[in-house]
């Protein structure tokens, strides 16, 4: 009930009222009792709602691995919105809102209720690239590598990074900067040379779908910059190494 729920959580009962009408409207609780007064209605988690809630403990647990006896932290790497948003313009633009949209139907969040500065978690970033790599990609991830280098150079610190007059040495080594501030995610470090840098990424979960899309980043940087060159993945988590690494060489 509402005031068991107040009670368990500390939270106002008016608080709490107006956010089982918010998980109502989503179908993730439903009423027991419609009939009865605003007092004695009773609560349910629903299917879908009970899905999102093994999901959540699940990711809590995947990031945290700790002895079992220490505590759970409940930390959960996450990443900004603004990634995400400006791949779902992007590949709406290229293949038609309306073909998005039915993609979009099995993501587990509502771009809509996202704004650039929100933050969502690595599992539903990766969720929402193996979806639209399954529609509009081969499987090789290629789709969602060609996109990120369109998209990376137009995220707000990216873009304000790139359009520094200082030469590629020095932008390069200013990378662990900007990723602290977009991916709440891993660490970044930078091993630069002549006409030459290395990206060393220690990260929670670099997915296929991660790898292909830092590799466009990196990519995607090099052209908006004007220059020729190549970006090369040198180590993989994903095939025994303790980091991923993306060698970017121009000229």
């Amino acid at each position: 009930m509402p005031s068991q729920i107040a009670e368990d959580t500390s939270l106002r009962i008016g608080h709490v009222s107006r956010a089982l009408r918010e998980l109502s409207g989503r179908d993730l609780v439903e009423c027991l009792t419609p009939e009865a007064r605003a007092r004695g209605r009773l609560y349910a988690i629903t299917q879908p709602g009970l899905s999102l809630d093994t999901y959540f403990r699940d990711a809590s647990r995947r990031y945290n691995p700790v002895a079992k006896s220490a505590t759970l932290l409940g930390f959960v790497p996450k990443i900004r919105a603004q990634f995400a948003l400006l791949v779902v313009r992007h590949v709406s633009r290229e293949f038609g809102a309306s073909a998005v949209r039915d993609v979009l139907r099995g993501w587990g969040v509502s771009p809509d209720d996202l704004g650039a500065d929100d933050w969502l978690s690595v599992d539903a970033y990766n969720e929402l690239l193996e979806l639209l790599e399954a529609r509009f990609g081969d499987g090789s991830f290629q789709f969602i590598r060609s996109v990120s280098a369109k998209v990376v150079p137009a995220i707000s610190t990216v873009r304000a990074e790139i359009s520094r007059l200082v030469p590629m040495e020095v932008l390069v080594e200013r990378a662990p900067v900007v990723y602290s501030k977009e991916w709440n995610y891993g660490r970044l470090e930078v091993r630069t040379g002549k006409h030459r840098a290395g990206f060393l990424h220690y990260e929670w979960l670099p997915t296929p779908a991660f790898c292909a899309g830092f590799h466009g980043a990196y990519e995607g940087i090099l052209r908006s910059r004007k220059l020729s060159g190549t970006v090369t993945k040198t180590r993989c988590v994903r095939r025994g190494d303790d980091h991923c690494e993306y060698v970017m060489e121009w000229s």
